[in-house]
């Protein structure tokens, strides 16, 4: 109706007084340039949505029957793969890459970095950020996890995991970065941290009050636990299902593996025991974990995760230092114990072993119940030198 009452004066000029019509017409024109450039305005900032920064790799394939395991390990800017004998990935095309959304990638040859194959670079859809993969090759598990090297993972958080030759250790650090939800937080204040003891660097894991309440209410973290373990981390169950997130195992065709040794220092927490229901215990005790369990693979069992890597029928066999067994003190124990392959069903098979069906795990924990979210705030685990010694067939 406005603008109806403005338009027919200004063909009706013969009738209405020529001043009052210039000042109706200008009135219009104001509210007509308005709502044009409002619109204008709304228009472009709908079409120029701003471009994606990010430059990331989502998933990543090789050609079938190359790798030992059917996926890949991709973290803040290096990629993890696990070739089959004989298989060469320097040069192997890849089937299948998905990046962020507008972004581009460029795979770059490697004559320089020894254990790379080659390198990605990512570029994000406003090319403003380039982001560079290394795509590594796991070779055979090295004689002794010395904790020397730590990496950065994420490329959002500043904690650090420790990686042994071309093998990746992931820990709780993974999940505690997303409970805390704090980027700025620094690494040596993480449940997993390195730190300098005779020399050199030990890997130190301690248990810590949680957050409480996150992710609005979705879950609820009274106590979390510093560990560390050999396999991988699913994020998108990391608050929700907690048990769920943590991937134990690696590809494992070594050999036989029969022990397990290393060197440890424990302390119990001074703190009441929290457990899952946030309750405190005075007179409850904490304890350590130190183990490595061998499992068979197959089409539902890829992973053993939080709820069934004590159990799981595909276990072929554990070694555990036994609670009773764990001293305390201030100065580093050697321990050395035996894989049982006597207390489970699956047997032991070479050719399943060449066939690249078995995967490994070591696990270390400063509260035995901590994926529990259970244990005494204080209790630290620190562990070094650790060797795991197999046997060897003539089928390897």
């Amino acid at each position: 109706m406005k603008i109806n009452t403005v338009i027919e004066p200004f063909f009706l000029g013969n009738i209405v007084p020529l001043h009052i019509l210039s000042q109706i017409t200008l009135q219009y024109m104001k509210q007509f340039l308005f709502f044009t450039l409002a619109a204008t305005l709304l228009t472009s900032c709908i079409k120029d949505e701003a471009l994606n920064p990010e430059a990331d790799i989502l998933s990543l394939t090789f050609p079938e029957n190359s790798l030992r395991t059917d996926n890949v390990e991709i973290n803040n800017d290096y990629i993890m793969v696990y070739p089959k004998p004989r298989v060469n990935l320097r040069d192997s095309a890849i089937t299948h890459i998905e990046i962020t959304q507008g972004a581009t990638y460029q795979r770059i040859s490697n004559t320089v970095v020894n254990d790379t194959l080659f390198f990605i670079d990512v570029t994000s859809e406003s090319k403003e950020y380039t982001k560079r993969y290394s795509v590594i090759q796991s070779e055979n598990f090295p004689e002794t996890f010395g904790f020397e090297t730590w990496v950065k993972p994420s490329a959002s958080f500043l904690y650090e995991n420790p990686r042994d030759g071309s093998l990746q250790w992931y820990s709780s650090n993974n999940g505690a970065a997303i409970a805390w939800n704090k980027s700025s937080k620094p690494a040596e204040e993480y449940l997993v941290r390195k730190i300098s003891l005779n020399g050199s660097t030990a890997a130190e894991l301690r248990t810590m009050k949680g957050p409480g309440e996150i992710a609005g209410g979705v879950t609820y973290i009274p106590c979390l636990a510093g560990s560390l373990y050999l396999g991988g981390f699913n994020p998108l169950t990391g608050l929700v299902d907690p048990l769920k997130s943590t991937m134990f195992g690696v590809p494992f065709n070594s050999g036989k593996p029969t022990r397990l040794t290393g060197y440890y220092i424990y302390n119990e927490g001074t703190e009441d025991y929290i457990n899952s229901d946030d309750y405190r215990d005075k007179n409850k005790k904490d304890n350590c974990s130190i183990y490595a369990v061998l499992y068979k693979t197959d089409q539902n069992v890829q992973y053993l995760y939080g709820d069934n890597v004590a159990d799981s029928p595909n276990i072929i066999a554990r070694a555990e230092v036994q609670p009773e067994d764990i001293r305390q003190g201030n100065e580093f124990i050697y321990f050395e114990v035996k894989f049982d392959y006597n207390s489970y069903k699956v047997p032991f098979s070479w050719n399943e072993l060449q066939d690249n069906k078995y995967k490994l795990s070591i696990v270390f924990s400063s509260s035995h119940r901590g994926q529990y979210y259970e244990g005494r705030p204080g209790s630290t685990l620190v562990v070094d030198q650790i060797n795991l010694f197999y046997e060897t067939s003539d089928l390897n």
